[in-house]
């Protein structure tokens, strides 16, 4: 990690203009769950803006503050903030860190879980005990995994999501770094060649109990309830919630962002567009409640049979 970045070489690198102090040095990226006055983070909207604490923060010119926070720095750009951000930590901080290094032997020493052949595992990951990893399983940097889980064969943990940021000056795409981790808790599996992805600065979470098919990708930065059933081909797309006790029909797909509530079913090949409420069933594309649609499917049938025709 970065032994520290003085801001006004930042300032001067990236044309920022300073309100506040800048007395300490940063030590590591930040996020809204967690910054101090070391970390440097960025934000788009007032709202974000408004519950940072401390530390440094990019903000978009547009944005700035009209007053300030005591304890925090504000680097204001005329770019998105989001890009500036990136640029920083692919310079300064290493989102790959030791990647290539082979950790497995370390754990297969662990009497208390069974680890197949050709499996690897990166620095800092946490197995608990009586998990089971099937061959050809890759773990990534920063993965806590909780005990009696169950991973298939080719499943991929950690691995880094996919976030870009257009830089119009050079007309090419600046990759945004995902430097958090992922995080399964208790008795969760994982089926053959699915995909957790690591979040960009604090952690995707799969809680207790969650059964995850095969052929599934799980985007960066989301955060799936206790005891969901999520089948096979699904796509949480990046930053999406999924509450508890939520069944996931195959190939359905749920755009980034949106929330789904509790104890919802999701149906087959349904795209969820909107954040859905508890104790609903979610069908078509895009999908609504199955009460509206059938609705709806009733409605369109009698215009047709009055009109003759499809509308």
């Amino acid at each position: 990690m970065n032994k520290g970045i003085n801001v006004s070489t930042l300032v001067s690198e990236f044309n920022l203009t300073v309100i506040g102090a800048t007395d300490n040095p940063i030590l590591y990226p930040g996020s809204l769950k967690k910054h101090d006055k070391n970390s440097i983070l960025w934000t788009k909207n007032i709202d974000n803006l408004n519950q940072i604490q401390s530390g440094y923060i990019i903000v978009n010119y547009e944005i700035a503050p009209t007053s300030m926070r005591l304890g925090v720095t504000y680097l204001i750009t005329e770019e998105k903030a989001r890009l500036v951000y990136a640029k920083i930590m692919n310079k300064y901080f290493d989102a790959e860190d030791d990647a290539f290094f082979n950790y497995v032997e370390e754990h297969k020493r662990n009497p208390k879980i069974r680890i197949s052949d050709n499996c690897f595992i990166g620095k800092d990951v946490e197995i608990g005990d009586g998990t089971i990893i099937h061959p050809n399983v890759v773990i990534h940097s920063r993965t806590r995994i909780g005990k009696n889980c169950v991973i298939k064969t080719h499943v991929s943990l950690g691995t880094e999501g996919l976030g870009l940021e257009l830089d119009k000056e050079t007309d090419e795409f600046v990759k945004f770094p995902q430097l958090g981790g992922v995080v399964l808790e208790d008795n969760v599996e994982i089926g053959p060649c699915a995909t957790v992805r690591r979040s960009a600065l604090d952690d995707t979470i799969i809680m207790k109990g969650t059964k995850i098919g095969s052929l599934v990708n799980i985007g960066h930065n989301c955060i799936i309830g206790r005891n969901c059933i999520l089948t096979c081909q699904i796509v949480t797309s990046g930053s999406s919630v999924i509450g508890d006790n939520v069944f996931m029909g195959v190939s359905s797909i749920v755009k980034n962002g949106v929330n789904i509530g509790n104890n919802v079913t999701i149906g087959q090949g349904a795209v969820v567009t909107k954040n859905v409420p508890d104790d609903v069933v979610f069908v078509g594309n895009p999908a609504e409640d199955i009460n509206d649609y059938k609705l709806w499917s009733k409605v369109k049938k009698r215009l047709i049979d009055m009109f003759g025709k499809d509308i």
